[in-house]
């Protein structure tokens, strides 16, 4: 039995306008989910519940944890999320009670709610005996671990970056001698940021005597393998957990004492002790094991099964298959990567679409003003970054909105992870927050020589369509990056920066004066004219209304969007197409050709633009000559 007694919280964010929130706690544990009762309007609640949670006769293993999620109740609509966090429940095994634990939270967009806590009790009676008791542990007695979940603490050459429990002997279960049939199965995905230019990599994979390996991948130091290995042996258990497999990428096309980028070595005994004796979509940090102090050398990212008699192979899905990539990250002992801070300096966003419906228009007028909304749109910018994300304050009913914050994220360099995500959301009260558009930053260190550094610049977002539409369509999509976007959606200005050897304080920052003031220069406009000439329009479909072509820029020249002013200008006179005589329809424009012409403001980046071309000639002429 589990039991979990919810004592109270402190300090609770308020997200109510005109009251206070309605707290409720909800606890999940193995997809059973079990709530408190609320507490009507308090930032502070107690409620000294226990919720219990039935085992049915089987024990909890170290690697179980507990879900907390902390929400506002609501009489209408779904309960709104204020916090979540997790409990690993590998001390309670040992003590069987732990009193008032503290219980960090984070809110939906990642960011860590440092002034409220939450205090829990967490009680467990082993299912079998009768009563709780602690496990007391002693030396000398090899069997007085069977009833406990193991994981070997041999003598690795490997340590597991996100895991909590780095440097923590634990107790080994006594392992077979008896010889059987084991099989190792060892998938090979891919390999990221390999150390050198012009490479053909081959991975090669040694399990005892045995030496198998890919296929070689030609002028890329990010090939792709995807290539599965098998490797039958016959021996003990205890024999099997005391071998190492090793992982050694090469480049095939270089002298044989130069031919290994990097490697990395692992004990069996880790696997074996892990969920179905298997490490799913693992990334391993490669290293020079004669020099650890040169640092990475890439990355390699693999599956490791070891099935016994009657153990079936763990199903090789692909879900989540980029998030959090640094904390599935596998690296030698003694190899240290530098930390580092992403600073991303999110300044204003402009040409944002509408987002919400009429109809919202005067629910929103109680929580915000009693005039007329016109601008029916709430963005707030989410920075993701390796599985970590920190968002911007939401600006309500504005498109054209000022952040002027500074988002901040820690990173350990170099980092595997070659895009950082900025997204433009849409904050709704009753549903979920929609997505507005997706910019992606692709970050080199590797091939370039420089730390990520980016703007201060415009980053120009596309998706589907700026017309707002109530129902759903198949286009949605593109505004979560999934595709290239069909329609410009508005554009942010940021600056990013690369801190290295700090990790953040603080998440959310506010720029400093100096920093608006010295970004001005970027933001002065200069007048443009577009100017398009029609030629010819042929082979149309049949119509029953009168045609007419719209050329934009941007927001410029959308006569659907009266955020710019005046589009009259940008579109051709309306024509009734004329059938061909064959299958089609053409536009009679004859000799009178129809032009179009778009005003339109812009930042000028010539600058930027002359010196990119001067070095580019430069490496043609040094290329040529």
């Amino acid at each position: 039995m589990l039991k979990v007694t919810v004592h109270n919280a402190e300090r609770i964010p308020n997200m109510e306008r005109f009251t206070n929130v309605d707290p409720m706690v909800t606890v999940i544990f193995q997809g059973i989910k079990k709530q408190t009762n609320w507490q009507r309007s308090t930032c502070d609640p107690k409620w000294e519940e226990t919720l219990d949670f039935p085992l049915n006769g089987i024990p909890i293993q170290s690697t179980d944890t507990l879900e907390i999620h902390l929400k506002d109740h609501e009489t209408i609509g779904a309960n709104k999320l204020i916090g979540q966090g997790s409990v690993l429940l590998n001390d309670v095994m040992r003590t069987s009670t732990i009193k008032r634990r503290l219980v960090q939270l984070t809110n939906p967009q990642g960011v860590l709610l440092e002034a409220t806590k939450l205090y829990i009790t967490l009680e467990y009676t082993s299912p079998s005996s009768t009563e709780k008791m602690p496990i007391s542990l002693k030396s000398g007695d090899p069997n007085q671990f069977d009833d406990v979940p193991l994981q070997n603490i041999g003598d690795t050459s490997w340590a597991l970056e996100a895991s909590g429990d780095q440097g923590m002997k634990r107790p080994i279960k006594s392992r077979s001698m008896k010889a059987q049939d084991f099989q190792i199965r060892i998938k090979i995905f891919q390999a990221r940021q390999l150390d050198g230019s012009n490479l053909h990599p081959v991975c090669r994979v040694r399990v005892f005597t045995s030496v198998k390996q890919t296929k070689i991948q030609k002028g890329t130091n990010q090939p792709y393998f995807n290539e599965v290995f098998f490797f039958n042996i016959n021996m003990s258990e205890a024999e099997l957990c005391d071998e190492m497999i090793e992982f050694e990428v090469c480049n095939s096309r270089t002298l044989r004492a130069d031919m290994k980028i990097g490697t990395f070595k692992m004990d069996i005994g880790y696997i074996y002790s892990q969920p179905k004796h298997s490490i799913n979509r693992k990334w391993l940090l490669l290293s020079d094991e004669d020099d650890r102090m040169a640092g990475a050398r890439g990355y390699l990212k693999v599956s490791v099964n070891i099935l016994g008699p009657g153990d079936e192979a763990p199903s090789q899905e692909n879900a989540a298959d980029d998030d959090d990539i640094e904390s599935n990250l596998l690296k030698p002992a003694g190899l240290m990567l530098r930390p580092a801070t992403f600073v991303l300096k999110v300044y204003k966003a402009d040409d944002l679409p509408r987002m919400d419906s009429a109809f919202l228009n005067g629910v929103k007028k109680l929580f915000h003003a009693a005039e007329d909304i016109k601008e029916l749109v709430d963005p707030y910018v989410v920075f993701s970054f390796a599985g970590q994300q920190v968002s911007t304050k939401i600006i309500y009913t504005c498109s054209h909105p000022e952040f002027n914050q500074e988002l901040r994220l820690g990173l350990k360099f170099p980092s595997m992870c070659d895009k950082i995500v900025l997204t433009v959301m849409d904050w709704d009260r009753l549903t979920h927050s929609d997505t507005i558009g997706v910019g992606i930053l692709e970050i080199f260190t590797k091939d370039h020589g420089f730390l990520p550094t980016f703007g201060p610049c415009w980053i120009n977002l596309y998706g589907s369509p700026r017309e707002y539409s109530e129902v759903p369509t198949v286009l949605d999509e593109l505004n979560s990056g999934k595709g290239d976007g069909v329609a410009y959606r508005g554009r942010i200005f940021v600056e990013l920066q690369t801190i290295l050897g700090e990790t953040p304080n603080e998440p959310i920052g506010e720029i400093s004066n100096s920093d608006l003031i010295r970004t001005l220069p970027y933001q002065s406009r200069k007048k443009y004219k577009l100017h398009a000439a029609f030629l010819d329009a042929c082979m149309l479909y049949e119509h029953e209304s009168t045609i007419e072509f719209e050329i934009s820029i941007g927001n410029y020249g959308n006569k659907f969007d009266d955020l710019v002013g005046n589009a009259s200008c940008s579109t051709t006179p309306p024509a009734n197409p004329v059938f061909d005589g064959t299958s089609y329809y053409f536009l009679p424009w004859g000799h009178i050709k129809p032009c179009v012409q778009v005003a339109s403001e812009w930042e000028d980046i010539t600058f930027r633009l002359e010196a990119m071309n001067q070095l580019s000639k430069i490496r043609l002429f040094i290329v040529y000559y």
